[in-house]
Formats: C-alpha cells, sequence, structure tokens
C-alpha cells in the first residue's frame, strides 16, 4: 500500500508539489533545512574578503590586542583605552582570535554564529506564536536573507551580537509570561539575555527590549503584578553583569573612567554629545526600506494584515507582541539625537515575524493571492533570473574571469527560469523552496567574488603587507594622527601596537633623528612635504596615504624632541605607555 501511495503521488507534476508539502508538514525538517541554509549563507566563504575601511579594522584592532594582552577589564585599541562598548563582545571574538588565529575569518566568526542564532529563535517564537510550519520557516528566512541583516551578520561588527541577545531577551520573556507549560524555565533565559545585550553595548541593549515589552504590557492591559514583578526582578539582576565590569573598571581606571562609559557613551549619543551621528528625525524612514530589501516588496501588505487581525482576540497576543517589538524602539531610536543605520539591526527580527504572518496566511491558503503579493514575487524571480549574469558580466568586465562562475550563472539562471514556471502555475508553496537554493547562490557568489573586487579598494591589508616586509628589515615605524580605523588595522595586521603622533613636528623630529624610522600618515594631515621622501602611497577608500621618511637625518639628537615632558605632551601614545 506505500509504495502504490507513493507511485501514485509522482504521477504528476501536480502529485509531486502535494509530495513534498506533505514532507515540509514536519517542524523537523522545515528547521534543519533553515538551519543548514542559514549556516551556508552566513559562514560560507566569511573571510574571502578583506576588512572593510569603516568599522571592522578598529574592532578587530581591540579584539586583537585583548586577545594578545588577556586584559579583559580595559579594551584597548593601539595602547588607548577605549571605552566606548563594554567588553563582552570583545571577550567573545579574543576567544575566536585564540581558537582560530588572527585572520579575516575569525574577526567575524562571533557576528556569523549570533546571526544564525537570531534565526533560529524567530523560527521558534514564530512557532511558539501559532504560526505554521511554513510561516516560521518564512519568517528565518525573511531574517537571513534581508540584506542589512545578512551583511551585518558578515562583518566583523558588535551590533549581530547584541541583535541576538536582544531577540533572545524579547522571545524568552513572550514565553515566559504566555507559555502554557514550564513557563518560568524561561525566567533566567531571560535575564542572562538581557544581561548579555547591556555588557555587549550598553544601555541600549537595555531600552530596545524594555520599551518594547513594557509597551505590550501595558496596551494588553497586562496589570498582573507577577508579571510585572517578573519584568523588575529580572532588569535588576541583568544589571548586575555591567555593574561588576563597572566596578573593575574603577579599580582599574578610577571614576572617571566609569563617568565615560556610563553617561557619555550611552546618555551622551541619546541626547546628541556625539555631533558626528546627529541626523533628523526621518532617517530611519528613509533607511529603512533600502536595508530590508527584497522582503520590504512584501510589507505594505504584511503591515495590512497585521493591522487588521491585531484586534482578532486568538491572534492579538503575538500580534501586538511583534507591533510592540517594531513599532516602540523605531520611534525611540527615530528620537534619539544619534543615529546609524545599523543601528535598526535589532529591529530586524520582528519585521521577518511581519513578513512571515503575511506568508503565513497566504501559503496556507487562508489569504487569497493578490497584486500586492504576486508582484513582489515576480520581482523576486527576476532577481535570481538576472542577478548570475550581472556577476558573471562585472567579473568579465574586470577581468577575473574563472570556470565555476560560469556553472554558478547556468544554475542560478536555470533556477530563475523554473521561478517563474512556478509563478505561472501559482506553485507559491514550491516557489518560495526553490527560491532558496537561488538565493544562496546569489548571496554567496556576491560577497565571495564580486565584493572582493571592490573590496580591495578599500582595504588597509596591502598596505600593511607591505609595511611587514620593511620591517623584516629593521624598519621602525608610527602612525601620525590616525584615526581609529587606521589604529585597528595597524594592531590587526601587523600583530603588535604601533607607535603613533598627533603632532607633526614632535614626529618628524623623531623621524629625523631615529635612523631606519618611517611614518604612516593621511597625506591631507602632512605640512611640510618638502622635508620629507615619500616611500609609497596607497589609495584606500576616497584617501591617500603615505609612507615617509625625513630627507636628512639631522645627525645629532634634537634635545626638544627627546626631551620627555615635551614628548609626553604631544604623543598620544607615550602617555598611555606611561599610564600602563
Amino acid at each position: 500500500m506505500k509504495g502504490n501511495y507513493l507511485q501514485i503521488r509522482f504521477n504528476d507534476s501536480n502529485s509531486i508539489f502535494a509530495f513534498f508539502n506533505e514532507c515540509w508538514q514536519k517542524t523537523s525538517i522545515a528547521f534543519v533545512v533553515l538551519f543548514l541554509f542559514a549556516s551556508f549563507l552566513f559562514l560560507g566563504g566569511l573571510g574571502k574578503r578583506d576588512l572593510d575601511y569603516g568599522d571592522e579594522p578598529r574592532v578587530a584592532g581591540i579584539t586583537a590586542e585583548m586577545a594578545r594582552t588577556g586584559d579583559f577589564v580595559v579594551p584597548r585599541l593601539n595602547g588607548r583605552i577605549f571605552l566606548e562598548k563594554p567588553p563582552l563582545y570583545f571577550w567573545a571574538s579574543s576567544i575566536a582570535f585564540r581558537l582560530l588565529g588572527e585572520n579575516n575569518y575569525s574577526a567575524r566568526i562571533i557576528s556569523a554564529l549570533a546571526a544564525l542564532g537570531g534565526v533560529i529563535i524567530v523560527f521558534f517564537l514564530a512557532r511558539a506564536m501559532k504560526m505554521s510550519i511554513t510561516g516560521a520557516f518564512m519568517s528565518g528566512f525573511v531574517l537571513a536573507t534581508s540584506v542589512e541583516y545578512w551583511s551585518v551578520g558578515r562583518t566583523c561588527l558588535i551590533d549581530m551580537t547584541l541583535c541576538f541577545f536582544i531577540t533572545a531577551s524579547i522571545a524568552s520573556f513572550y514565553l515566559l509570561i504566555n507559555s502554557e507549560v514550564k513557563r518560568y524555565i524561561w525566567f533566567p533565559v531571560f535575564v542572562l539575555s538581557l544581561g548579555c545585550a547591556i555588557l555587549t553595548k550598553g544601555l541600549v541593549g537595555f531600552a530596545i527590549p524594555i520599551s518594547a515589552i513594557g509597551f505590550y504590557l501595558i496596551v494588553k492591559k497586562d496589570f498582573s503584578f507577577k508579571h510585572w514583578l517578573m519584568l523588575v526582578i529580572g532588569i535588576a539582576l541583568s544589571c548586575i553583569p555591567y555593574s561588576i565590569w563597572l566596578l573593575l573598571l574603577y579599580n582599574n581606571l578610577g571614576k572617571d573612567a566609569v563617568y565615560e562609559t556610563f553617561w557619555t557613551n550611552n546618555f551622551g549619543r541619546f541626547t546628541g554629545g556625539y555631533a558626528q551621528h546627529i541626523c533628523p528625525f526621518y532617517y530611519y524612514l528613509k533607511k529603512f526600506p533600502g536595508q530590508f530589501l527584497p522582503w520590504m516588496l512584501f510589507l505594505p501588505l504584511a503591515g495590512y494584515f497585521l493591522i487588521r487581525d491585531i484586534r482578532k482576540s486568538d491572534k492579538a497576543k503575538p500580534l501586538l507582541f511583534i507591533f510592540s517589538w517594531f513599532v516602540i524602539p523605531f520611534v525611540l531610536l527615530s528620537i534619539s539625537a544619534g543615529k546609524r543605520s545599523i543601528y535598526l539591526v535589532p529591529l530586524y527580527p520582528a519585521a521577518a515575524l511581519i513578513v512571515g504572518y503575511c506568508f503565513d496566511l497566504i501559503l496556507t491558503g487562508k489569504e487569497k493571492v493578490t497584486g500586492w503579493f504576486d508582484v513582489p514575487s515576480s520581482i523576486l524571480a527576476g532577481i535570481a533570473l538576472l542577478a548570475p549574469l550581472i556577476f558573471l558580466g562585472i567579473r568579465l568586465y574586470y577581468q577575473q574571469f574563472f570556470i565555476l562562475l560560469v556553472l554558478i550563472t547556468i544554475i542560478g539562471f536555470s533556477l530563475g527560469i523554473y521561478l517563474f514556471y512556478m509563478l505561472r502555475k501559482k506553485e507559491f508553496n514550491f516557489f518560495f523552496k526553490v527560491l532558496l537554493p537561488s538565493f544562496l547562490l546569489i548571496f554567496l557568489t556576491f560577497d565571495m567574488a564580486i565584493t572582493p573586487i571592490f573590496n580591495q579598494k578599500e582595504s588597509y591589508e596591502p598596505m600593511f603587507d607591505y609595511v611587514k616586509q620593511l620591517m623584516s628589515e629593521d624598519i621602525q615605524f608610527s602612525l601620525l594622527q590616525p584615526t581609529e580605523s587606521l589604529d585597528g588595522a595597524a594592531v590587526f595586521y601587523l600583530g603588535q601596537d604601533i607607535k603613533d603622533f598627533n603632532d607633526y613636528d614632535v614626529a618628524y623630529n623623531f623621524i629625523q633623528n631615529t635612523e631606519k624610522a618611517m611614518i604612516i600618515a593621511d597625506q591631507k594631515i602632512v605640512k611640510r612635504v618638502q622635508d620629507i621622501n615619500i616611500i609609497k602611497d596607497f589609495r584606500i577608500d576616497k584617501k591617500i596615504f603615505i609612507i615617509f621618511k625625513a630627507k636628512i637625518l639631522s645627525g645629532k639628537i634634537n634635545e626638544k624632541a627627546m626631551d620627555s615632558d615635551y614628548y609626553n605632551r604631544n604623543s598620544k601614545y607615550s602617555i598611555v605607555v606611561n599610564s600602563k
């Protein structure tokens, strides 16, 4: 009978679709497929491209220094104390450095694992919210393949780790107050994840989940003493790890360091203390649509379903919770004076659940397919069809052809054609299953074959590879007025702290009186070009960095340059050395 069943099922294409849909209706299968997909998506080829010009070298440099020194209390950047962020991410990443070595892959592994963890949490949270297996799977799929979430998940930055802990804290509190069985097991998970969020990026790790949870309880008119007591006690307990670190910081550096860490770097950003991050209140309204592509195309329809169904008694709890998670932190971040597009990352899991709910209704037949769903699906098929051809064209244009990309292009193009075939037959369930391998090829090909072409122009690595060669000949190097990015890159790539100067005259006197001494600096800050020999220049992003030495050695020690008090007043590095 079983053999006849399978035989009947495979007699025509519609029966094949039915067979796969029946297999899909098992949570374990759906989860394993999503887990494998997200693992390849975030971990595959993670070290293929160099660290970017921006924040990645800074974070990698701090991590590398912590891994080498073993000082897990005070983060440092090229010897200087760095208190902008708490140390949890640096702890985790420095352990990765010790286990895997200092390289591009190990620098990004913590972010990648956090991104993978976020996808897993969203899948199971969607199931806990009574979404179908298809809806839960699509929620995780949407999150993993939203442009900004995927990009940050493959980047050496703190924000994805913050997103993971915020997601875990919000999800665990929802389960704590809504689970039918064993709900109290989620209380320690809530405390631990919220505490880790705070220890990852300060009070923003507290503000986002607590604002969402508090609003949810108030709007739901849940004034249960037990729920509010668990929330208050959980908040108090979650602050303990951060408080312990502040106490250790106080013992090491004193009250000024604690003030800078707790007040300046938390409330200063909110009130506008960091002028370079001040943006208008509508900043995130402009940024979010592009960062949530391609799933932003489905968000209008998903938002309509969410608002329409949020009043239904059987759906009010989960839908109101998702709404609170997305809208309230979005408003809070918009009110804040300091803004960066990356601050939105902890909101993407909520946005993914909103879109996942839309897919849950349509793919399970509870809602009819309209143009608001059909057209975005056609755009996804168009992306799957054209992206492989565009990638091949880019490689050919830059004369970096390789045979494997041709095979990938053929496979990707074929999948795109098949996706249009699925749309024509209105087989939307099977359409999104085929979209899975198609997007995996597109995302990984982009990051491993296309991004490195442009990434090499924004990387410090070629410059520091050249510096390494000169250092092997006993050349001493210093940095002149370096940015945090340059400082971090020097530490990461050279494997040691590098002396740096804030004052050009002091730096010039140093190389004039030190045999085999050279300086690395941004070309714009070098004043007396006539007094130096430029050894080599490197264009990195939009800047030109030069390696130079003095034209003529003075022949004797310059007393002003070697005077210790003068040196300490003008050399940031010297001050740090003395403070140690």
